[in-house]
């Protein structure tokens, strides 16, 4: 994989110099709840059409071996985002 690859595109420079910020801003907008269901329905509708790329066992695995990675990360960042907010609210 090339450097590009495993740098953020996406992020302003202001997201680069406070990424919690947009954490915050990402769950602002998006109850876990919703997050949590729209990433299975991602999952769900990437295995159950015909001629996916998940045709595979072993890509079928990968994928919801990366769904529980990802969702995994999501409840951190949200727990991070909000003892942030506390210890921010406390200072």
């Amino acid at each position: 994989m090339n450097t590009f690859q495993n740098q953020p595109i996406r992020l302003s420079e202001e997201e680069k110099a406070a990424p919690l910020e947009a954490l915050r801003d990402f769950f602002d907008n998006c109850p876990l709840g919703d997050i949590r269901k729209t990433l299975w329905q991602m999952v769900e509708t990437s295995l159950a059409v015909p001629y996916s790329v998940y045709d595979k066992a072993s890509e079928r695995q990968y994928l919801l071996w990366f769904y529980r990675q990802l969702e995994t990360a999501l409840e951190a960042s949200w727990l991070a985002c909000r003892q942030g907010e506390k210890s921010t609210n406390n200072a």
